[in-house]
C-alpha cells in the first residue's frame, strides 16, 4: 500500500491576498484596457493639440475639445492606478517587491498628479481660447503649450508596458 503525503506549501507569502484566478485574471483585464485606453486618449489629446499647430483654421475647434478629454483621462488614469494597485496585492510581484512594478506604481501616481495639477487648468484655458476664436472675438487667454503634456504620458505608459512585458529582475532591498 502506497501513502501519498502532502507536500506543504513553501513558505506562503504573507503579503499575497489569496484571491481566485478568475479576480486576477479580471483584474489584468481591467487595467489593460485601462491603460491602452490611457494611451488613446493621450494620442487623441496630441492630435487635438498638433492639428492647428498646422491648419490654424482648426484651432477653436480643436481648442473647444480638448476640455472634454479631462474627465476621461483622469477616469481611466485612476482605474490603471486601482486596478494596478490591486494586482500588486494578489500576484507574486508584490507592490513594493521588485523595482519594476515600483517604477510603474511612481509612474502612475505623477502622472496622475501631473493630470490633476497641471493638464486640467491648462485645457480649460484651450477651451476658453476656442470658444472665443469661435465666437470672433479676440484672444483675451494666452494658451499653454500642450503637446509636452501627452508626448511624456505616452512615452511613460509605452515605459509602463515594456516594464509588465519585460518584467526585469531585481527585488526592492528589505529594511
Amino acid at each position: 500500500m502506497t501513502t501519498v503525503t502532502a507536500r506543504p506549501r513553501a513558505g506562503r507569502d504573507p503579503i499575497r491576498l489569496p484571491v481566485p484566478r478568475r479576480v486576477r485574471l479580471g483584474l489584468l483585464v481591467v487595467h489593460v484596457v485601462a491603460t491602452a485606453a490611457w494611451i488613446g486618449l493621450d494620442v487623441a489629446l496630441a492630435v487635438l493639440v498638433l492639428v492647428p499647430m498646422f491648419d490654424p483654421s482648426w484651432t477653436a475647434a480643436c481648442h473647444q475639445v480638448l476640455p472634454l478629454l479631462f474627465w476621461p483621462l483622469l477616469t481611466v488614469a485612476l482605474l490603471s492606478l486601482v486596478s494596478g494597485t490591486a494586482l500588486g496585492l494578489v500576484t507574486r510581484w508584490g507592490l513594493v517587491r521588485h523595482w519594476w512594478v515600483a517604477i510603474k506604481l511612481v509612474m502612475n501616481l505623477l502622472l496622475v498628479t501631473l493630470i490633476v495639477v497641471l493638464l486640467r487648468p491648462g485645457l480649460e484655458d484651450a477651451g476658453r481660447h476656442g470658444r472665443a476664436l469661435a465666437a470672433g472675438l479676440p484672444d483675451a487667454v494666452e494658451v499653454p503649450r500642450l503637446f509636452m503634456p501627452p508626448s511624456v504620458s505616452v512615452a511613460l505608459l509605452v515605459v509602463a508596458t515594456v516594464l509588465s512585458v519585460w518584467k526585469p529582475r531585481g527585488r526592492v532591498r528589505k529594511a
